[in-house]
């Protein structure tokens, strides 16, 4: 990190930490460059000053200090991000025989991405940003990011921009020559396609200008053993994951030297021989909304990518002020409670829902600033599959219901009554989000499946800022949560979750509920779940289940009150 940029990061977290007035900052003064922060205006209008966040991030990733970032949903972490690595200086590489006339331009920066949703966002935002000034020239997008991504591009992809086209690469031999021909300034990319790469065509990324890798939604690409296992059991995990390494850890053993995990990497071993691998050590970017301590401490010790003591951390720590979860306080939380007979019912304790103050909402920036595949590590590629067919439909309608009786029923209603522009309803990943879509078509609802590269579906959602205006016919986008982290819809004002949150179940209805409330913005999360049944077991036991139970009891730690939502008893 240069001087400059040390010492304005440092004024800015002590003036923080002391309850000073920040005085006025721009893009420019964090080290954003003027040509960037002009396209920045004229692509967003909104987005005049940085948020806190983005004013302790942007100087420190524009400089070369290793960071640990989380942060509450909503803060603008992925955007400002965004501007801080398009803002590094670009390397070049050329051969020392035919001079550095002939230097060629390589990658400086690897953005690694849970998911290609999240990755096709950043490539929207850059060229919502780049075509501000007009249509640009053919490669122009791709020269300054592409998108790395496994698989064929949907069908629905003819639609898009042809820059859009040009920048999104798979890597199957046919599909890499635009990176080859083009190497981007930012290379955004899944785990597991860019591990294809580097073990069939290494040379094509060239990553010795490699000077910076981020990995954003860490948390959901890396599994530690849970706190409080039993010996055995945290064992058996050890082992499992010795066996079967998630994919993010192969690739940051690759870039990184730990003496703990490198003495056997063979495609480290041979990245070095070819003069591939990066000439110095990249600079390390983690973020994630919700990294538990475990997680943190791993990366220095068990992983040993960070080096102690060298490592800008930027942990926003809850306050007496602010609930532990973080979520914003303009968000309004319902719970709807499925009985056996099939009634619907607001979960038992929800207070009545007052009327809004202006204390409620804070100053209105753009909400433009927040912000797998196909093996067995991603659960999410159901969205891309054709489009119904007639036999398909009949078909459908035989089967059985994906949910108890009403409950979609109970989703389509409260969409109805209260949505006004666009909701997203997330689903348990073991769910066929093919099924829902159809079911809630069938019940009048205007659903789709999350996907930013459909026009209808995803993108002309992305940048939209017209939350306030109703639409006539209003749309829910379907998706599970692995698709979902990370996204950023301006008019988004309803989240749907279908069950109990899977998994870490704090952490996950965070980033659900995050999608929402964005920036002081209003917005609801109305979660649908079953109530106490009974159901006979093995050898005649009766089994007694109560979600609603469960989901008052995890509200609870989190600090949140369930508010009564209108039109339900």
């Amino acid at each position: 990190m240069s001087r400059s940029s040390e010492a304005h990061t440092k004024e800015l977290l002590h003036a923080n930490s002391t309850g000073q007035a920040l005085p006025d900052v721009t893009f420019e003064s964090l080290g954003v460059g003027t040509p960037i922060a002009a396209a920045l205006r004229a692509a967003f209008p909104d987005v005049q000053q940085p948020t806190t966040m983005q004013r302790k991030m942007i100087s420190a990733v524009v400089g070369r200090q290793d960071i640990l970032l989380q942060d509450f949903t909503g803060t603008g972490k992925s955007f400002g991000l965004l501007l801080g690595l398009l803002s590094k200086p670009r390397i070049s590489r050329y051969d020392p025989k035919k001079g550095k006339d002939h230097a060629t331009k390589g990658i400086t920066t690897l953005l690694i991405v849970p998911h290609r949703d999240l990755a096709y966002q950043f490539l929207h935002w850059l060229h919502h940003m780049l075509t501000s000034a007009g249509e640009p020239g053919p490669y122009s997008l791709a020269s300054i990011a592409q998108v790395l991504v496994r698989g064929s591009p949907p069908k629905n992809l003819t639609n898009s921009s042809p820059r859009i086209l040009e920048a999104i690469v798979n890597p199957s031999s046919s599909g890499m020559s635009v990176l080859r021909d083009y190497p981007p300034h930012i290379l955004i990319a899944t785990p597991t396609a860019l591990m294809d790469v580097l073990r069939m065509e290494p040379e094509v990324l060239r990553l010795s200008t490699l000077s910076t890798v981020v990995v954003d939604e860490v948390d959901w690409l890396l599994k530690v053993p849970q706190k409080g296992l039993k010996y055995g059991t945290e064992r058996e995990a050890r082992s499992k994951q010795n066996q079967h390494p998630e994919v993010l850890k192969n690739v940051l053993d690759v870039l990184y030297t730990n003496t703990k995990t490198n003495a056997s990497n063979l495609l480290r071993k041979r990245l070095l021989e070819m003069k591939l691998a990066p000439i110095h050590r990249p600079q390390l970017i983690m973020l994630s909304a919700t990294m538990r301590n475990r997680l943190r401490t791993a990366f220095f010790g068990a992983y040993g990518w960070f080096r102690r003591g060298k490592v800008l951390k930027l942990i926003k720590a809850s306050s007496g002020s602010r609930p532990a979860h973080g979520l914003n306080r303009t968000i309004t939380h319902h719970v709807l409670v499925m009985s056996q007979d099939g009634s619907v019912k607001n979960i038992a304790g929800a207070r009545q829902a007052r009327a809004p103050t202006p204390s409620d909402s804070s100053e209105h920036t753009s909400s433009f600033g927040e912000q797998d595949e196909e093996d067995e590590e991603f659960i999410f590629d159901e969205d891309d599959e054709i489009l119904l067919d007639d036999e398909t439909n009949a078909n459908m309608l035989q089967a059985s219901p994906v949910f108890s009786p009403g409950t979609l029923e109970a989703v389509a209603s409260a969409f109805a009554l209260d949505v006004p522009n666009i909701a997203l309803l997330v689903v348990p990943a073991t769910t066929s989000v093919r099924r829902v879509i159809f079911e809630l078509n069938q019940l009048g609802v205007n659903a789709h499946g999350l996907d930013l590269v459909d026009n209808e579906a995803g993108r002309a959602h992305l940048l939209s800022k017209d939350k306030d205006i109703a639409d006539e016919n209003p749309t829910l986008l379907v998706s599970t949560l692995a698709t979902t982290r990370g996204i950023d819809f301006p008019a988004l004002t309803h989240v749907f979750l279908l069950g109990l949150p899977e998994g870490r179940a704090g952490d996950v209805y965070q980033h659900i509920a995050g999608r929402v409330g964005r920036f002081g913005r209003r917005g609801k999360v109305i979660s649908i779940v079953e109530g106490r049944r009974e159901n006979e077991g093995k050898k005649g036991k009766v089994c007694v289940r109560d979600d609603s139970k469960k989901m008052d009891i995890m509200l609870k730690k989190l600090g949140i009150g369930a508010t009564k939502l209108e039109h339900f008893d």
